[in-house]
């Protein structure tokens, strides 16, 4: 009886120190990631505040309005850490890493365009003409990604990854606002991952949500969260996993919007594969309702039009989600495979004949789609087809094909629209 009763008073004891911690974690308003970022210590200024404005969450100078997104100057990467800058360097003879890391992409244009750079270029048509093409890219602003690959994803590693670019890289363009991208879930488990298969990821996977939310911290950043999530989770629903799936992009989506000053989107797929109904559905199950909506076309070549009729029904279905398209590769649509039930709708695999898309703008000229944007760098490989290296290194022949087919056209009956 002695034990029994000494039992029951320490289960007491516990469940009053549960009450209480949740109490004043309530009372703070942090969710559990942003609890875990306090133990993260920041590695550069932070001079932000904690407090969110609902009506204008990036601090922008000029208040929105409607769109939080209307009106921001997005980060446009040097040529230390730019793809396309630093391979316009290096073909001018310069050493990219000899940049410093706050060496502006205006900066470097100013430099090439006079003096040495500019007599090279003149006496070199060729190399006149692949400058002048991957300016279009150096030019834009460049998306950066945060995935299992950005220093190994070991402890610590995310959140450093995180810190490098919103303490080091961002400032070549202060006052900007940065485009993030997150992969931590299909490289992890694949892409037909078993419901113990997702639960055994589960704390990892969290880990480095917490790290990014604490790298973020209270800094202004737009948020593009898990690449393929939802266009690519058709095996995922039929391994029986779907609602781990849903969970984690759950946590994911929560981690950021507590965030004071992040505008997040959550990955919806592609308008030539999965039905308006079963995106919604999914995005519905994931809590796309807590944020600001959803992102489209993130690794397929669909035309803009397409891909905005479609989200358009997504978004009825998902009580008025606004969303984004990601346009980097879409200026000529997708290249269409002879056999789509067995090869897929578009080769998506560095496809021949593609071209840059609309360059970014909040001026879409469509209620519901808050921006045109490129959420990755243009010329960076899907892998070892069509001439192309390893799957995600950026590659300089790929880039000057997109540069040269460049479109701002938004679909099949639209204007030609080259740049």
């Amino acid at each position: 009886m002695r034990k029994a009763a000494v039992l029951r008073s320490l289960i007491a004891a516990a469940t009053v120190l549960m009450t209480v911690a949740l109490t004043v974690s309530a009372a703070a308003g942090r969710s559990p990631a942003r609890a875990h970022a306090a133990s993260y210590p920041q590695q550069c200024p932070d001079p932000y505040p904690s407090v969110r404005d609902g009506a204008n969450p990036l601090m922008l100078a000029t208040p929105p309005g409607s769109n939080p997104l209307a009106g921001a100057q997005f980060f446009v990467d040097g040529p230390r850490h730019g793809a396309a800058a630093g391979a316009i360097a290096a073909m001018l003879g310069f050493d990219p890493k000899s940049f410093p890391d706050n060496y502006s992409w205006a900066s470097f244009q100013a430099l090439i365009s006079r003096g040495a750079p500019m007599a090279q270029m003149e006496a070199d048509p060729a190399l006149m003409r692949k400058v002048l093409l991957l300016e279009k890219i150096a030019s834009e602003p460049e998306a950066n990604r945060l995935s299992i690959y950005s220093a190994g994803g070991a402890p610590g590693a995310i959140f450093r990854q995180t810190e490098k670019i919103l303490c080091g890289n961002l400032t070549a363009d202060p006052g900007s606002i940065p485009i993030l991208t997150t992969y931590f879930m299909h490289p992890v488990v694949g892409f037909c991952p078993t419901p113990a298969e997702m639960v055994a990821m589960g704390p990892v996977f969290r880990r480095r949500v917490d790290e990014m939310a604490a790298g973020i911290e209270n800094r202004p950043a737009v948020v593009l969260l898990e690449n393929d999530a939802i266009g690519s989770s058709i095996c995922v629903q039929h391994m029986g996993s779907m609602p781990e799936w849903e969970a984690d992009l759950r946590y994911e989506a929560k981690a950021m919007e507590a965030l004071p000053h992040t505008v997040v989107y959550m990955e919806g797929g592609y308008s030539d594969s999965n039905s308006p109904r079963y995106t919604a559905r999914v995005l519905n199950a994931a809590g796309v309702r807590d944020i600001r909506g959803f992102w489209t076309n993130d690794t397929h070549s669909a035309w803009t039009i397409n891909e905005a009729r479609w989200g358009e029904e997504i978004s009825r279905l998902t009580h008025g989600a606004h969303f984004v398209i990601n346009t980097a590769g879409n200026g000529r649509g997708p290249k269409l495979n002879p056999h789509p039930l067995r090869q897929g709708v578009e080769d998506l695999c560095n496809a021949p004949g593609r071209g840059l898309g609309p360059r970014l703008t909040t001026d879409t000229g469509l209620a519901d789609v808050d921006a045109f944007l490129w959420s990755g760098v243009p010329g960076s490989s899907s892998g070892h087809c069509n001439g192309g290296p390893a799957s995600g290194t950026w590659w300089l022949a790929g880039a000057l094909r997109l540069a040269a087919n460049a479109q701002g056209k938004l679909g099949p009956g639209f204007p030609s629209d080259p740049y």
